[in-house]
């Protein structure tokens, strides 16, 4: 061996224990740095020309095992989206309260029984009537305030969604650029395993945002994907965009990717884990089945109410009684079967007249004095004028009106009004009395229609004013956006004679409507217009502007076709304001309108109503599916208790999957952390040996150079 190549020998094994030194103390000093990957060094024999030359570095590469960091990502893009999951829902659950705490909305509900149940003792106290009414009120401010706070986290969620989009741009923007630093340190030989870590860290962040996938490119650097294939990183970085909406009620936008190529392409199909997912998933489906839930819940309970109260009375009897909105024109068909009675009390309450409402044959029959009133044109128009001259002949002040879709009757301060269906053929439009129906005892209010069972007929004229529009838009099941449109009352639409299967007719045309994408279907036997989506479609209702009529409920509004028509019930059901302010109004009485002209009708310690109230509790009725609810048949307390449980039981599951999303993916990164994390007994090991093959070169330098010189001395001499 020649000295030249005992000397190379040497310094090539001082610069391999240099760079090991250099590896291994940063190893040692990012020992306890998040996601950092323990860097290796490789030797390998130097020769020349087929002799021995030492020693040189091949490679500097990270102890990186992409099949452990893909089962990290995986982890902890499900434990991302279990935990903002539970976060939410324990949120929403807490709202609800404690069932037994004496503040909750379940213990006013209890109360207002309880309130009822005394009111027995005495129904002539307005004490006992105060406090029933109080109850109640109590317990419909606490549907709001759930109502409110469901809706806030829901406005959360969504803000949460525009944050994590614009964290994943900026995390998405920082690893392609470290794609071309990585790429110009491999084709330059430096060494890469520093921006390598450092585009581990960042996606190691981003997985916990949204699920990810990665494939590391031969040249340096790596592709990103979401596990349902939307390609992240590539060649450059894809473009994220997604605008919030804080509006209540609202129809959500969709996360973009790439809207600058014009494929309104949308990242939320291909998302299957991760925070935003968990955000997207308690969004749309969660947050929003509660908020349908409570809506129900809490129409259910003020129909309930309001069935048995408006065959109550109070003592003394009102002398006036305005409806609900129903949402009707005066030109609809009145559209009821069976009786119903309307007694007219003098200032004693004493039966002064006694009408009777023949919707079968369209006539009124008074008793005092004995008349018949016709209304057989029909209409609701036709209706109130027989029963505005009916009520006009029982009493000088007494007269009926039918103005924006309430219906109201008077009879003077002198007297009292009391309807009630007919035992043996009681009346029935869309399932509800008369007086139920048209709300005219209502001890539950609503500003928009409380039910959605119209009981319009398909050959009523529709009656939206012209001008006004439906949009809707379509998304197919990858929710990509499909098509938008928009029915205007217009053309033959706002003809006169325009009616309802019009309407429909032109809401299921294939080209310009819906019907390519889903129905629109009337039920005849109430009246209620519903939408089924296509299998393969998203139908989202964008805006509705039309009105019908004076009444300004819309389209949507009428039948239950948004969620302000239907979630927003919890927020804007109330007691009725005239019982609010005077609880004296609360009917507890059950009046007999079979008594004889001048009989006495309403007694103040009569308490049938309030019993009848009471009972309401307990009978099992028909509950509709709404939200996170079945239909099902059951109790008004079941069903109070089964919302409460509902929401327990989803905050419950969600905090479970959270604890065992949380335990895999920290046995995850326990796993990945053996193989790619700092020992930081190895690398003192690592130390200790190339310090002393830095030594032993230095030797072997120092060797052939005390070599060289004596060499050099011989020669000379």
């Amino acid at each position: 061996m020649s000295l030249s190549t005992v000397l190379l020998s040497g310094l090539t094994g001082l610069r391999a224990a240099q760079t090991g030194i250099g590896i291994v103390s940063q190893n040692i000093a990012n020992a306890n740095t998040p996601g950092y990957v323990r860097t290796e060094v490789t030797l390998s024999p130097l020769t020349q020309l087929g002799a021995g030359a030492g020693v040189q570095v091949t490679a500097v590469r990270r102890a990186a095992d992409r099949f452990l960091a893909t089962a990290s990502y995986i982890a902890e893009a499900a434990r991302g989206a279990a935990s903002v999951r539970a976060d939410l829902l324990a949120r929403a659950q807490s709202s609800f309260g404690d069932p037994a705490s004496s503040t909750s909305m379940f213990a006013g509900l209890d109360e207002f029984w309880s309130a009822l149940t005394e009111i027995s003792v005495d129904p002539a106290s307005a004490l006992r009537r105060g406090d029933a009414v109080s109850a109640l009120q109590f317990t419909f401010s606490e549907v709001h305030r759930i109502g409110q706070s469901i809706q806030d986290l829901i406005a959360e969620a969504d803000q949460r969604i525009a944050d994590a989009v614009a964290e994943a741009q900026d995390l998405i923007n920082r690893i392609a650029a470290l794609n071309e630093e990585i790429r110009l340190n491999k084709r330059t030989g430096a060494d890469a395993s520093g921006a390598e870590n450092a585009q581990s860290a960042l996606i190691d962040q981003l997985s916990v945002l949204m699920d990810v996938r990665v494939s590391p490119l031969e040249e340096g650097g790596v592709h990103v994907r979401t596990s349902g294939g939307a390609l992240l990183v590539g060649v450059e970085a894809a473009v994220l965009r997604y605008t919030p909406n804080s509006s209540a009620y609202t129809s959500h936008g969709v996360i973009e990717i790439n809207p600058q190529l014009g494929t309104q392409s949308n990242l939320e199909p291909m998302l299957l884990g991760g925070e935003l997912k968990g955000l997207l998933d308690v969004r749309d489906h969660d947050l929003a089945g509660l908020a349908e839930a409570l809506g129900g819940f809490s129409a259910a309970l003020a129909d309930a109410l309001n069935a048995v109260h408006n065959e109550n009375s109070s003592s003394p009897a009102v002398s006036q009684m305005t409806g609900r909105q129903t949402g009707l024109l005066g030109t609809d068909a009145i559209g009821f079967t069976g009786n119903a009675i309307i007694g007219v009390a003098n200032a004693s309450g004493a039966l002064a007249q006694r009408l009777t409402i023949d919707f079968d044959a369209m006539t009124i029959t008074g008793e005092a004095p004995a008349a018949v009133y016709s209304f057989a044109g029909g209409t609701i128009d036709d209706f109130v004028a027989a029963l505005n001259a009916a009520l006009g002949a029982a009493t000088p002040a007494g007269g009926a009106t039918f103005s924006g879709g309430v219906l109201s009757l008077n009879v003077g301060n002198s007297g009292g009004l009391i309807i009630q269906q007919d035992a043996n053929d009681p009346s029935a439009r869309a399932g509800r009395g008369f007086s139920h129906f048209f709300g005219l005892n209502d001890l539950i209010s609503r500003p928009t229609p409380l039910f959605f069972q119209s009981g319009v007929d398909g050959g009523d004229a529709h009656g939206f004013a012209a001008g006004g529009s439906i949009t809707y838009q379509v998304r197919d099941s990858a929710g990509r956006f499909v098509a938008e449109r928009t029915i205007t009352i217009s053309g033959a639409l706002a003809a006169p004679g325009a009616d309802w299967d019009d309407l429909l007719a032109a809401l299921n045309d294939p080209a310009t409507g819906l019907g390519a994408y889903g129905a629109f279907t009337l039920n005849p036997a109430t009246g209620q217009v519903t939408f089924a989506a296509g299998p393969t479609y998203q139908v989202d209702l964008i805006a509705d502007t039309t009105s019908r009529g004076s009444t300004g409920v819309s389209f949507t509004s009428l039948n239950g076709l948004s969620t302000a028509a239907t979630a927003g019930r919890a927020i804007e059901i109330n007691v009725e304001p005239l019982i609010a302010a005077d609880p004296t109004r609360l009917a507890v009485g059950r009046p007999n309108l079979g008594v004889a002209i001048g009989d006495p009708l309403v007694e103040a310690g009569d308490n049938r109503g309030a019993a009848a109230l009471v009972a309401a509790r307990d009978t099992v009725r028909s509950f509709d599916a709404a939200g996170v609810l079945t239909a099902q048949s059951t109790t008004l307390a079941v069903y109070a208790a089964r919302l409460g449980g509902e929401a327990g039981r989803m905050a419950s599951d969600a905090q479970r999957q959270q604890l065992g999303s949380q335990a895999v993916a920290t046995a995850a990164a326990d796993r990945r952390a053996q193989i790619e994390g700092v020992t930081i007994d190895d690398e003192l090991m690592k130390m200790t040996i190339y310090q002393n093959a830095y030594a032993a070169s230095a030797r072997v330098i120092q060797a052939a150079t005390e070599m060289l010189d004596i060499l050099m001395t011989i020669g000379y001499r």
